[in-house]
C-alpha cells in the first residue's frame, strides 16, 4: 500500500523529524492495546443487550485512559496528557513540548481509509502543511496536485504539527499519520501495529536537546524582552 510521503521503505526526511519516535510509539501502542484488552474483558462479563450504545464510548474512554497513564507515567518524555471537549465529545491531547507536536487518538476501522472530517481535527491539522514548509519541503511535495492555499511563514516555533493515531478495536490495527489541513488526504500514514519496544536499550533517543539549553535559552529571551520595554518607556 501507497501513502503520501511514504513509499515503501523511503520517507521523506523533513517529515521523518516529526514522526512519533520509538518510546513515544511504545507508550501510546501499550496504551491502546491495554484500553482494548480491558474493554474486552469488561464486555464479556456485562449482560446481552439488544442495542450496545454503549460499546465505542466505553472503548474510547479506556484507551484514552491507558495511553494517559503511560505518558503520565514516563516524564522524561517531557510529553504531557491535556483533557478537551469538542461539543459533547471529550478527547486527550497528547503535547510534545520539545517539538511542538500534538497527538490525538482516534478510531478507525481497518478497512476505512480516513477519518471523517471534523471541526477539532481540522483546528489541529490547519499548520501542518506550514510547518512542513518551514521545514524545508515544497508545497507541491507536501500537496501534490492537489490544491492548497499558501500562507506566510511564521517561524516553526509557530507552527505546531499534529500526528493523529489510529486503532481499531477488533483487528487491532493500528496507524500513525498527519492529516492534510482540509483532511481530504493524509500527509502520511504508516502502519505501527508490531511497533511496541520491550527493553529500554533498544530506546532512541527522544531528542538532542539538554535541559539546561532550554532554561537558557527562555531565559535569555525573557531578558531581551525586558530591555526592549525599557527602552521604550524612556524614550515616551
Amino acid at each position: 500500500m501507497v501513502y503520501y510521503g511514504y513509499r515503501g521503505d523511503y520517507m521523506n526526511p523533513i517529515i521523518g523529524k516529526c514522526i512519533l519516535s520509538s518510546e513515544q510509539k511504545s507508550l501510546i501502542l501499550k496504551g491502546i492495546n491495554e484500553g482494548i484488552k480491558v474493554h474486552r474483558e469488561c464486555i464479556q462479563l456485562l449482560p446481552e443487550t439488544i442495542t450496545k450504545k454503549y460499546t465505542p464510548f466505553f472503548l474510547s474512554d479506556l484507551v484514552n485512559t491507558y495511553v494517559a497513564n503511560e505518558i503520565e507515567n514516563n516524564p522524561h518524555t517531557q510529553m504531557k496528557v491535556m483533557k478537551r471537549k469538542a461539543g459533547f465529545h471529550p478527547y486527550i491531547v497528547i503535547h510534545d513540548t520539545i517539538r511542538n507536536i500534538f497527538i490525538l487518538i482516534s478510531k478507525l476501522h481497518e478497512n476505512q481509509y480516513i477519518l471523517t472530517p471534523s471541526g477539532y481535527r481540522g483546528d489541529f491539522a490547519s499548520s501542518n502543511g506550514e510547518r512542513l514548509q518551514e521545514m524545508g519541503m515544497t508545497l507541491e511535495e507536501i500537496y501534490g496536485e492537489s490544491p492548497y492555499q499558501y500562507t506566510l511563514p511564521m517561524g516553526i516555533e509557530n507552527q505546531p504539527f499534529c500526528i493523529i493515531v489510529c486503532y481499531d478495536g477488533k483487528s487491532g490495527k493500528i496507524y500513525e499519520g498527519a492529516l492534510r489541513p482540509d483532511q481530504e488526504d493524509w500527509i502520511y500514514k504508516i502502519d505501527i501495529t508490531d511497533s511496541i519496544i520491550n527493553s529500554s536499550d533498544n530506546l532512541a533517543p527522544l531528542n538532542n536537546y539538554q535541559t539546561t539549553d532550554i532554561l537558557i535559552k527562555l531565559k535569555s529571551h525573557v531578558e531581551d524582552e525586558i530591555v526592549v520595554k525599557l527602552k521604550d518607556n524612556k524614550t515616551s
